[in-house]
């Protein structure tokens, strides 16, 4: 047990969050394939968790040109990432689109979403390897340092049935403002900057 905590301590002080270089975006793309729900067991969605959304290059380079990904990289591999997505590049997306469509709808302490400045989080995905060191937490920080300012709130859906992703998002102090059936029972959950 020592030795498995010892190599996670040193993978935790070689990783480098910050943004994702152009010619890594595929990277994006193999770790969120290798974590969508349809590719992992219903024991691996249970305990670690999983990802919904499927987003493809095309999509990657348009938030590339407007809001580059946040990345943790472990000797220049992408480990983890996050996607903070403006409205913009959302309405491009059809999972974003329908879930900003919805956002719009709905309040946050007692005024319409629509009268924050808000993005999406289109997605937090980090390799199986590298849970449980804090990496969640590190790409958060990151993008709330770097978002503070020109949004006020970042929104994002979580499903019920990833109990990890929710109770990390939990943690670090989103609030359930509402919840939805769809092909998943849905909690969209915001973050105040």
């Amino acid at each position: 047990m020592l030795f498995v905590n010892l190599q996670k301590y040193f993978a935790y002080i070689m990783i480098k969050v910050t943004h994702i270089q152009p010619n890594d975006l595929p990277q994006i793309l193999e770790l969120q394939r290798a974590n969508l729900r349809e590719y992992v067991s219903a024991d691996v969605q249970q305990s670690q968790g999983f990802v919904v959304a499927r987003y493809d290059m095309p999509f990657l380079e348009r938030l590339y040109a407007v809001e580059p990904p946040i990345v943790a990289y472990h000797n220049h591999k992408v480990v983890g990432y996050c996607l903070p997505t403006p409205l913009e590049v959302a309405t491009t997306s059809d999972f974003l689109r329908t879930t900003a469509e919805m956002v719009a709808t709905l309040y946050y302490h007692d005024k319409p979403l629509t009268a924050y400045r808000y993005c999406l989080m289109g997605q937090i995905c980090i390799a199986e390897s590298h849970r449980g060191i804090g990496l969640f937490d590190q790409l958060y920080l990151f993008m709330r340092k770097h978002l503070q300012g020109r949004y006020e709130l970042v929104v994002t859906e979580v499903s019920y049935r990833n109990h990890r992703s929710l109770r990390a998002h939990q943690r670090i102090g989103y609030e359930i403002i509402h919840s939805y059936n769809h092909d998943e029972h849905w909690a969209v959950v915001v973050w105040k900057l």
